[in-house]
């Protein structure tokens, strides 16, 4: 082996060991409670989340912020939200119909599938998965509490709904009583 070979050799060995380094360490991320102030909930989330605030359009061309909290960890997003609706947009509207509309609304156009309902504590909520037409899958949960939406999505490739991180997520969300 020429002394050229030997050299592009380790470089080539050197990228591939990088390269498996950095996805080992992004699948090795630590997870970490994220509980956000007034978000009355928290979930576990894998590595230190970005947060942000969106705008969502309600009926009478209003709108009303929602907090959407992201982390990556290897090929999935970990979504947490919660967004407050006036009561006049929900007055006298059963939590089903709620969760009903919220599941058509985020599944529009794509295919749902699994679908469940879920409680914690006395709160209703559904489970289900969207197949987005680029192939991705994104395991949504939502909860109806108290005039609040809360949205759990991990959003990744087909076969994300089976993974144990997924699961992880999902199930360490729990709702808090905080001081008024």
């Amino acid at each position: 082996m020429t002394r050229g070979c030997f050299g592009q050799w380790i470089l080539a060995a050197a990228l591939l060991f990088s390269s498996a380094a950095s996805a080992q360490l992004q699948m090795a991320q630590p997870w970490s409670q994220y509980r956000p102030d007034g978000g009355r909930f928290s979930v576990e989330m894998p590595g230190i989340p970005k947060t942000t605030t969106v705008q969502v359009p309600i009926p009478g061309g209003k709108t009303v912020p929602m907090v959407e909290a992201t982390a990556v960890a290897g090929r999935a997003s970990y979504i947490a939200s919660y967004v407050d609706y006036p009561a006049s947009v929900t007055k006298g509207a059963a939590a089903d119909v709620i969760l009903t509309q919220v599941r058509n609304g985020s599944a529009a156009g794509n295919a749902v599938r699994d679908e469940k309902k879920v409680q914690l504590g006395r709160v209703e909520g559904r489970e289900y998965a969207v197949v987005q037409g680029n192939g991705n899958v994104a395991i949504t949960r939502i909860y109806w509490a108290r005039g609040r939406l809360f949205q759990l999505v991990v959003d990744g490739r087909a076969g994300t709904e089976k993974l144990p991180e997924t699961r992880k997520f999902l199930e360490s969300f729990a709702l808090i009583t905080e001081p008024r």
